[in-house]
């Protein structure tokens, strides 16, 4: 099974829920936030060809409780387990967002050789450019 992840919103209110104190949830966001503020965050990385950034595994699996076929993958320490149809979901995603990426970067390379040198420029461009390119300004999910 996969690990679950919630957000801050939905701890406060299932400790709500169960219930704490009004002082122990806005104690527990406090620190909460703290750890936030504090956690070593990774950023794109590049790497030489001998060098690796995060460590990736796929992996075809058959389940013999479920009788179905599954892929794990598994990124750095955290590892998850989907139907086939959802991995080649997120891996025509995958694809799509490096293509996207990909022209991003040139488009931002482009813009600076005709003289648009500011980052919030690009960013602001770049956004425009999303919302070209999948109609909204935001994550775009598939149908």
């Amino acid at each position: 099974m996969a690990r679950q992840v919630f957000v801050l919103e939905e701890i406060s209110a299932i400790l709500l829920s169960v219930g704490a104190p009004k002082r122990v949830i806005e104690a527990f966001e406090t620190r909460a936030k703290m750890v936030i503020e504090n956690r070593p965050e990774r950023g794109v990385q590049t790497t030489s060809a001998d060098e690796e950034v995060d460590d990736i595994t796929v992996a075809s699996g058959f389940g013999g409780k479920s009788r179905v076929g599954f892929v794990e993958l598994t990124l750095n320490n955290l590892r998850t387990q989907m139907e086939s149809k959802k991995a080649r979901e997120v891996g025509l995603m995958l694809i799509e967002a490096a293509e996207e990426a990909s022209s991003d970067e040139i488009f931002v390379k482009l813009l600076e050789k005709l003289g648009v040198t500011a980052p919030e420029a690009h960013g602001h461009i770049l956004i425009d450019l999303r919302e070209i390119r999948q109609g909204t300004r935001g994550i775009s999910y598939p149908h």
